[in-house]
């Protein structure tokens, strides 16, 4: 068998496991594959720039809300604070007297 035909099979052989209600000792038990082989062809197939595997472009919902938690002296900024996965957070401050595009350029 040719490395693209091995590909191919372990590639469906991924899409099956991802519709199964079956555990991944289950699943290669039934199809007769080791875990290692099953988790090495899961890290080969998936795509270099996407570390979680999916071909699709996720978004999530951004929602702002107003606080108060830093006053400053001349309340002549604003800001946003963006939240990722991993309690990482991102803020960016913008003085308030910039153009109304400065944030998307700042942000570029």
């Amino acid at each position: 068998m040719t490395r693209a035909e091995t590909a191919n099979l372990w590639t469906g052989r991924l899409q099956r496991f991802e519709q199964a209600q079956m555990t991944v000792a289950q699943f290669c038990a039934a199809e007769g594959v080791s875990q290692p082989s099953f988790y090495n062809w899961k890290r080969k197939l998936r795509s270099p720039r996407d570390p979680e595997g999916s071909a699709v472009a996720k978004f999530v919902p951004v929602s702002f809300q107003a606080t108060l938690d830093r006053p400053t002296p001349a309340a002549n900024h604003a800001s946003a604070t963006i939240e990722l996965p991993g309690g990482v957070r991102i803020r960016v401050e913008v003085p308030t007297d910039s153009q109304p595009n400065a944030l998307r350029k700042d942000l570029a």
